[in-house]
């Protein structure tokens, strides 16, 4: 983001799959900020308990104190008034609140970081990060590695079966795909695979059924 002029706040967003370096990307720019000598608050959803109760955490280990919140509109209660830079992960835990909040701590003259999944894990748009896109000033999209074939992966894949579109969980439970290898619905790909052989044999029977015809 370019130096502006005045008391004037922003919205910056880092989206990507997981295992992209969102949280890792997040926590680089809250502590170029704290060098600078600029006051932070950094939040994360109390949801959220994969590595620490009260940090928000990489998954390459990286961490950074915050302050947990159950909704949006608790980081309004919590915020101090001398705050100048705020963090705030996994943004997509929020709800639709949170893009109101973004843009209240921007016309207050605060910069706003936020992070989180801009898909879910069938590869549809993960409200309300996609609102919160559309109101940025700045939007930095990160891409992974696939786990299946090394090729650059903007999807992430659910390994574990349920229909809940919040499912917390890190390594073992989710890989980060490319759009080749990512499977929308795991069960349903399973399925058809299990029943290829069996596919196959009964569109040969029906073709040679229709050549007698």
């Amino acid at each position: 983001m370019d130096i502006v002029k005045g008391n004037m706040g922003w919205i910056e967003v880092v989206v990507g799959p997981m295992f992209s370096g969102k949280s890792e990307e997040l926590i680089r720019r809250m502590r170029r900020a704290e060098i600078a000598r600029q006051r932070v608050q950094i939040f994360k959803p109390a949801i959220d308990e994969r590595y620490a109760a009260n940090e928000i955490v990489s998954h390459s280990g990286l961490g950074i104190s915050s302050d947990n919140v159950t909704k949006a509109s608790e980081i309004m209660e919590k915020l101090s008034p001398r705050t100048e830079v705020i963090g705030i992960d996994e943004a997509q835990f929020l709800g639709e609140e949170i893009v109101d909040v973004c843009t209240k701590l921007a016309n207050l003259g605060k910069r706003v970081i936020v992070a989180g999944l801009d898909t879910d894990y069938r590869g549809r748009p993960f409200e309300p990060m996609p609102r919160l896109l559309a109101i940025a000033e700045e939007i930095t999209k990160l891409l992974a590695i696939c786990m299946r074939c090394g090729n650059p992966a903007v999807h992430t894949q659910r390994l574990v079966e349920s229909e809940e579109l919040i499912v917390v969980g890190a390594g073992g439970m989710y890989e980060a795909r490319c759009r080749r290898c990512f499977e929308p619905n795991p069960a349903l790909a399973q399925e058809k695979k299990d029943a290829g052989p069996q596919l196959m044999i009964r569109n040969r029977t029906a073709s040679a059924g229709g050549a007698g015809n």
